[in-house]
Order: structure tokens, then C-alpha cells, then sequence
């Protein structure tokens, strides 16, 4: 009934395999759980994988290039045998017990597409509350849903996502310029312009796996510059998210390449900042915008 479809780039899927063999082991419904080691680069946490998969016949697939997040996903759609794909990041891990479990008993006879929230752990130590990811999670993931009254299809997790696999044949996570960020919101985009009806439920999934705030910055940075390309093959779904939304205001009002000289004139501080331990995730939000705009008015 459920394929539970998980990519993987250097990371360990040890606790998280764990807890997903144990709480299938609790299913009365047919499961699987299906790894894809995007071409990872560090051996020994990937022959760890291999080598945790085979002693519990879990499927772990090996690429021999990396995809990129939306190609792999896709790839492990096609490997699915059951009804419903269910997406996770191998870096989150189940805050319920009963996780599986609450999304199958979710499932309406015309539900298509279920998406659950993202938490951030906060038994963690005080360097780990330095993080810039840690803090824009807590900031802004966790509480984007019930503190915004726009669109839900805006908030589609793929870390945390099940789709029903005769929709997803029809849409599948779109394949960006830059292989880091929006392709989710795009997919949701996508989704509400086609009518495809989407849940958001409450199974949250906590992301455990934080890179350095340095990390998170050049992500970032690619996540925009896949922004600025859809901006300049004129998506129109783009324009629904709120930073794209904000571009088109300010080039209204001729002010793009006035943002541009602010940011080409304070980049080195606000980087500097963010990448202290006194980070400000409003900073980092000025920091992207001034980023799209400088990127545009090139």
C-alpha cells in the first residue's frame, strides 16, 4: 500500500531505518522502504548504509551521478511498487510513534496529496542555537502555516509528503537549474493550478540533520538563483511566492537596481553577521531579497 521513498547524500539512515522498520513492523498494510544514495561522496557512511540495508532487506539504491534533490525523487518514484509514495529526507526523523500509521489512516477514497510540518528539536546544546538553519527553522518553517493565510500549496514539505502514485505519474517534483531549492513550492504550485487536491496534516517530522550556517548560506544562494531563473523565463507560478511577489513590486516602482547597490554595499557585513553567533534570521531574510535583486539587475 505504502513505499516509503527516502534520497540520501552523505548522511547516516541508521536511526531513521530503525524507526521506520519499527513502526511498519506495526502496519497491518503492505510497506516498503526504498533508499537512494545520490552518488554520495563520503564511502564509509555510505557502506555503513549499504551494509544496515542488506542486513534488514531493505532496497538501497546506488546512482552513479548525482541527480540533485527533484531527479531523485523522481528516480525513486519509479522504483515504487505501492499506491502511495510516501517522500522523507533521510535527515528527519518521526516526532509521532504512530507515524506511519497516522498517515494511512488519513487516506480519504478522493485524497490525492498529504503534507505534514516540519519541527526543530529544542533540547539542543547552546553552540547548536547559534545555527542559522536552526534558527530560521524555528522562526519561520515551523510556524509558516498557522501564522499565514495564504495558499497551503505554498507550504508542500517533500521531506515530509505522500502522494498517491497515479497523481505523482502526472506530476513530478520539477527539475530546477540549480539542484537546490523551490522545486517543493513549485511542485505545490503546480498542484493547486491543476486543481489536484492537497491535505496538510498534523505529522510532523523533526530535521535533525543541520548544516553550518556557512553551509546554509551558499544554499540559499542557489536556492535564489533557481528564483531568478524562473523570473527570467517568465513563470508564471513564481509569481505567487511572496519574495518573487515583493521583486515585482519594487521593479513597479523602478527601485531593483536601488536594492542592488544597497546589497553590493553591505553583503560583506550582513554575511559576516550571519555567519556569527549572534545570526538574526531578519538579516538573512533582507539578505536573500537583496541577493534576487542583485542577480536581476546584473
Amino acid at each position: 500500500m505504502i513505499s516509503i521513498l527516502i534520497p540520501v547524500y552523505n548522511y547516516s539512515i541508521v536511526n531513521l531505518g530503525n524507526e521506520l522498520l519499527m513502526q511498519e513492523n506495526k502496519l497491518d498494510v503492505p510497506c516498503e522502504i526504498i533508499f537512494f544514495d545520490d552518488c554520495s561522496t563520503n564511502e564509509k557512511i555510505k557502506k555503513e548504509n549499504q551494509l544496515f540495508c542488506k542486513n534488514n532487506n531493505i532496497a538501497y539504491h546506488v546512482s552513479k551521478k548525482n541527480l540533485g534533490r527533484a531527479e531523485a525523487r523522481n528516480s525513486l518514484a519509479e522504483l515504487a511498487r505501492y499506491e502511495w509514495l510516501l517522500f522523507m529526507d533521510s535527515d528527519v526523523f518521526p516526532v509521532r510513534q504512530d507515524y506511519l500509521k497516522k498517515f494511512i489512516l488519513s487516506i480519504s477514497p478522493t485524497g490525492q496529496v498529504y503534507t505534514g510540518n516540519i519541527l526543530y528539536r529544542r533540547d539542543v546544546s547552546e553552540n547548536y542555537k547559534n545555527n542559522l538553519r536552526w534558527k530560521y527553522g524555528i522562526k519561520y518553517e515551523e510556524n509558516c502555516i498557522k501564522n499565514d493565510n495564504r495558499s497551503k500549496y505554498l507550504y508542500l514539505k517533500s521531506a515530509n509528503l505522500m502522494v498517491r502514485k497515479k497523481t505523482f505519474k502526472h506530476n513530478f517534483f520539477p527539475v530546477l537549474k540549480y539542484n537546490y531549492g523551490y522545486e517543493d513550492t513549485m511542485l505545490g504550485l503546480s498542484l493547486e493550478e491543476k486543481g489536484v487536491k492537497l491535505e496538510i496534516i498534523h505529522n510532523p517530522v523533526y530535521h535533525d540533520g543541520l548544516e553550518t550556517s556557512q553551509v546554509f548560506l551558499n544554499k540559499t544562494e542557489e536556492a535564489i538563483r533557481n528564483l531568478a531563473e524562473l523570473i527570467r523565463e517568465e513563470n508564471n507560478l513564481c509569481k505567487r511566492i511572496k519574495i518573487i511577489k515583493l521583486y515585482y513590486l519594487l521593479k513597479k516602482l523602478n527601485c531593483v537596481k536601488y536594492v542592488k547597490y544597497l546589497f553590493e554595499k553591505n553583503r560583506n557585513s550582513m554575511k559576516k553577521k550571519l555567519l556569527s553567533e549572534n545570526s538574526d534570521v531578519r538579516i538573512f531574510q533582507l539578505y536573500k531579497f537583496g541577493y534576487l535583486c542583485y542577480l536581476l539587475a546584473l
